[in-house]
């Protein structure tokens, strides 16, 4: 009997150092979806903001603004603040992508 609650009361701190890998673990993954998530709305907007310079679609800068400014309001930020964060996503996607064994 002694033998099990000694062997119970060494484990327990394994089990619970497993979970808390287990959630650090899943943390990690939940960082790198939302990081992949926004780096392809950063390309999104970089491709609108191409496509409008060169094609010069009438009417075309006043709807990327629009969305923007829609875009920018639901999520809390400014035009600048919202567009600002894309070199900061980018540059984690890129460190994210050589942490999983993808080089550029």
């Amino acid at each position: 009997m002694l033998k099990s609650f000694v062997f119970l009361f060494l484990l327990c701190p394994f089990i619970a150092s497993a979970q808390d890998a287990d959630k650090e673990t899943e943390n990690q993954l939940v960082s790198m979806m939302v990081v992949a998530k926004a780096t392809g709305m950063c390309g999104v907007l970089s491709q609108l903001a191409r496509f409008q310079k060169t094609t010069k679609m009438e009417g075309g800068d006043e709807f990327i603004m629009r969305f923007l400014n829609t875009e920018a309001a639901r999520l809390g930020h400014t035009v600048q603040s919202y567009v600002g964060q894309c070199p900061g996503i980018i540059e984690k996607y890129k460190g994210y992508m050589e942490l999983i064994g993808f080089k550029e």
